[in-house]
This record gives structure tokens, C-alpha cells and sequence, in this order.
């Protein structure tokens, strides 16, 4: 058993494991993070340090600072349309900005 494998386990599991040492008083009080540090520490499992993923958005490759610069480019264009008075231009420029920002909250 592991540590990744203690977090796991769901907290009925983690207090049946808690209980099986005799000097452990008040596992039923516990949360499931105090419960895995407590198994951990008496089972003598370290935590590992793992990287975080990071965030993949299907269908796309680019990070943050392209997102960006597609967004200002965009945000010219809909100001030079607005200028024109073309609003067909606006709204699909609005839209594209829009789905833009939306890409970039998702790789956040």
C-alpha cells in the first residue's frame, strides 16, 4: 500500500484502517485528509511529490500567449468594423472573442 492508494480510499475505509491501531482515539471525528496523513504516518508511507498535469484543451495546441495575441488582433478588427457601422462584422467578431476567452479559462 501506498500513499496515492490511502488517497484512494474512501473515508469509511480510511477509519477501518485508523482503527485497527489500539492508541488512535477519535477517528469517527476525523476528515478523509487528517484520516490519510494519520494512516500514512503510522504505516510510515512518505507522500510522494508529483507533478500537476497540466491542462490539455482537446482540439488545441495553443497556450496562453497565442490565445492573447489572437484576442487583441480580433479586438482591432471589431474596432475598425465598428467604426464601418458593420454589424454583421461586429457580432462575429464579438463571438470569436467570446470562444477565445472561453479556450482560455478552460487551459487556466
Amino acid at each position: 500500500m501506498d500513499y496515492h492508494a490511502l488517497e484512494e480510499m474512501t473515508v469509511i475505509q480510511l477509519r477501518d484502517e485508523a482503527k485497527k491501531f489500539p492508541d488512535v482515539k477519535g477517528v469517527a471525528a476525523m476528515k478523509k485528509d487528517e484520516l490519510v496523513t494519520l494512516v500514512a504516518e503510522r504505516l510510515g508511507l512518505e507522500k510522494t511529490a508529483t507533478k500537476p498535469k497540466p491542462k490539455k484543451v482537446a482540439g488545441s495546441k495553443m497556450d496562453k500567449k497565442t490565445i492573447k495575441k489572437m484576442m487583441l488582433e480580433l479586438k482591432e478588427q471589431r474596432n475598425s468594423a465598428r467604426s464601418g457601422k458593420d454589424k454583421k462584422k461586429i457580432v462575429m467578431f464579438r463571438k470569436r472573442i467570446h470562444a477565445l476567452k472561453r479556450r482560455l479559462r478552460k487551459i487556466a
